[in-house]
């Protein structure tokens, strides 16, 4: 009888160091943080405001940042582009990210109609006239 006990804990045990091999640390405050998914349905209207925002700004702000912003452009190359001194595409990322960030969190964005409307005139006034 002891040496059956003696086979089924050791038995036993080694099954359970083979179980622990495939656990990992258990910590309460990371599972939180892993397995609760932040609302996905605010992203894209968030997305869109930021849009109609950078429509609303001047064509050399919105240039200058989204070269530097999105494009990932040093200030050096941005001037490169535009075609301007490096402190003038400084002065346009600081003016349009201020502007920017006045139109998001004072709630003054322009609507969609408003914002096509003023890329369609910005077109127009660069459009070469046909004679």
């Amino acid at each position: 009888m002891r040496a059956w006990t003696f086979t089924i804990l050791r038995n036993a045990y080694l099954t359970e160091m083979r179980r622990n091999r495939f656990r990992g640390e258990y910590d309460e405050a990371q599972a939180e943080r892993i397995l609760v998914a932040p609302a996905e349905q605010e992203g894209p209207m968030h997305l869109a405001d930021v849009s109609r925002a950078l429509m609303a700004l001047s064509a050399e702000r919105r240039e200058a940042l989204l070269l530097v912003g999105a494009g990932g452009f040093s200030y050096e190359e941005a001037a490169e582009v535009c075609g301007c001194a490096l402190g003038t595409i400084k002065s346009r990322v600081a003016r349009g990210r201020a502007q920017l960030s006045a139109m998001i969190e004072g709630g003054r964005l322009p609507g969609r109609e408003e914002a096509a409307q003023d890329i369609i005139a910005q077109l127009e006034r660069i459009r070469p006239t046909e004679e």
